[in-house]
């Protein structure tokens, strides 16, 4: 099992924050009911985000956006899956895109000097959050799910193994919404 920092979500800027809220924050004079405890630590997060930890009994986990924009990183936590990636770049940075456009990275870390194709945006800023998969049976690791899967059903030791999740070095496991 793995060790994550551990976040507790509050709603500063959504305009959903009451309804989505349990019990009294810690915030001063804020009207919401989060279940955030006295030393949560506060950070900006998409709302999907804040429904997807509240809605499922699954760990959510969360990093860190290094999209750069006019010199300075957004530093917003979004989920690693390539809905929740595209959804914050679209959102957030305004990256529109059609099916042959081709895009720049511009992560702050990235050192790719070519355009990419939108097809492969978010596994491209998957592999700048660390994320691997890893087959169950075997633990052969590599930077793709799809990849992992291929490797399950051609080697026979492995038929029944799951694709299992290898977060990045900078995830954080959200502990209350």
């Amino acid at each position: 099992m793995n060790t994550f920092p551990d976040f507790t979500l509050t709603l500063t800027e959504f305009p959903r924050h009451r309804e989505l809220s349990e019990s009294r924050c810690f915030l001063p004079n804020c009207p919401c009911k989060s279940t955030s405890p006295q030393n949560a630590d506060v950070i900006d997060i998409e709302l999907s985000t804040v429904i997807n930890a509240r809605d499922t009994e699954v760990e959510t986990l969360v990093y860190r956006c290094a999209w750069d924009t006019q010199h300075s990183p957004c530093e917003m936590f979004i989920e690693g899956t390539h809905r929740e990636i595209l959804s914050h770049l679209r959102q957030r940075h305004g990256v529109v895109h059609n099916a042959n456009e081709e895009l720049y990275c511009r992560w702050s870390s990235c050192s790719t000097d070519g355009p990419l194709k939108i097809g492969s945006f978010a596994r491209h800023i998957t592999r700048h959050l660390g994320i691997q998969f890893r087959c169950s049976r075997c633990e052969l690791i590599m930077a793709r799910h799809d990849v992992v899967r291929a490797h399950i059903r051609r080697i026979p030791g492995c038929a029944d193994a799951e694709v299992e999740l290898v977060p990045g070095s900078g995830a954080r496991r959200i502990v209350s919404a």
